[in-house]
């Protein structure tokens, strides 16, 4: 449907170089990083907004690359939604159809589906100033999917909203997407939006493309410390490889006080760094023993309650080692944990580790 391949472009001093990603029919992509990483500037070049510099976009098998924008028949939510404040709701929604006078026969039957599914029939002679942010939201996914169109671009659009009523349109998305099989090209730098509306993800920081793949992947195990701190894992050792296998090394991590065997290569040598997301930290005690091919720690936990879990920071006798733990506050009491208790054991399986290069 979408390929990108080795795409560069500008934006005033700011460049995207080498961006590779593709987005088969159907699905969606999410393009994640924090502000200023070229997400947006990616999804203009793709637009037609940018020109890009080297590579090619191509689109359903055609090189898209050199289009006009009006040639390329692409849906477009802005993050500030582009609504025109002057025309009715309805007439937001025709516009486009309009301007490129298509025949009312080859829309009609669309337009009455996307605005009952939406629910927004009772809002089309209203102005935009008149409507909530979650009308607008709603309006404008409807005028991008008036055209259409073989690709949907969703620049942040969803920002502005409260958690409920993202997740409101979080699904919307998902049922317009299942029913009409859009193809969608999401720009966002919540992981929870990625995680929930995407296949794939590519991360970009700072320019740079430093992650693509599905969407498990790219959060279980981060191709890169930066894309690590990005995603808030902060659960890092540092190790050095001391031996090679056939598809694994054997590091040795101080900090954890074990050699640990893990899959893939990397000279002997070669510093790295040992990961484990905080949902992974299983607690332990009597009732709760350790399971095979975990590395047992004893320490001290500090807990935070958070609106739907327990933060629990773990510490060892020395403080030289920290690591996070996510858990439900169901699971706090089963342990009996209370805030600066000691004696408390946790197990890191080693089947839940990953590595990363130590740059």
């Amino acid at each position: 449907m979408l390929e990108i391949k080795d795409m560069a472009t500008e934006a005033g001093d700011f460049s995207l170089d080498g961006i590779n990603l593709s987005v088969d029919a159907g699905k969606c992509h999410a393009v994640l990083g924090p502000s200023g990483s070229g997400k947006s500037t990616l999804l203009n070049a793709v637009l037609g907004v940018l020109p890009i510099t080297a590579g090619c976009v191509w689109l359903d098998g055609e090189d898209i690359s050199r289009w006009p924008i009006e040639r390329r028949n692409l849906g477009y939510v802005p993050q500030h939604l582009g609504l025109f404040p002057h025309l009715s709701v309805r007439d937001n929604l025709l516009y486009s159809v309009r301007a490129r006078k298509i025949p009312r026969i080859d829309w009609q039957t669309l337009f009455e589906k996307m605005v009952e599914v939406t629910g927004i029939g009772h809002l089309l002679e209203r102005r935009i100033a008149t409507l909530s942010g979650g009308e607008r939201q709603r309006v404008a996914l409807v005028r991008a999917l008036m055209g259409n169109s073989r690709l949907v671009l969703l620049d942040e659009p969803f920002t502005a909203l409260n958690e409920s009523l993202r997740q409101e349109l979080w699904w919307l998305v998902k049922e317009l997407q299942r029913e009409r099989e859009l193809t969608v090209l999401l720009i966002t730098h919540d992981l929870t939006e990625a995680y929930f509306l995407a296949d794939n993800i590519t991360v970009l920081i700072d320019g740079q493309q430093e992650q693509s793949s599905d969407t498990v992947s790219v959060y279980h195990s981060p191709a890169t410390i930066a894309v690590a701190d990005f995603l808030g894992i902060k659960n890092l050792f540092s190790a050095t490889i001391v031996s090679l296998t056939a598809n694994h090394i054997e590091v040795d991590c101080p900090v954890l006080g074990h050699r640990i065997r893990l899959s893939g290569n990397a000279p002997v040598g070669a510093r790295i760094r040992i990961g484990i997301l905080p949902d992974n930290v299983a607690l332990r005690d009597a009732l709760h023993p350790p399971r095979l091919g975990e590395i047992l720690l004893t320490g001290r936990v500090r807990l935070i309650p958070m609106k739907s879990h327990v933060d629990i920071r773990f510490e060892n006798s020395d403080c030289t080692l920290v690591v996070h733990i996510s858990a439900s506050e169901r699971l706090v009491k089963r342990f009996m944990l209370v805030d600066n208790q000691v004696g408390v054991t946790i197990g890191l399986p080693k089947t839940a580790l990953f590595w990363i290069p130590d740059e």
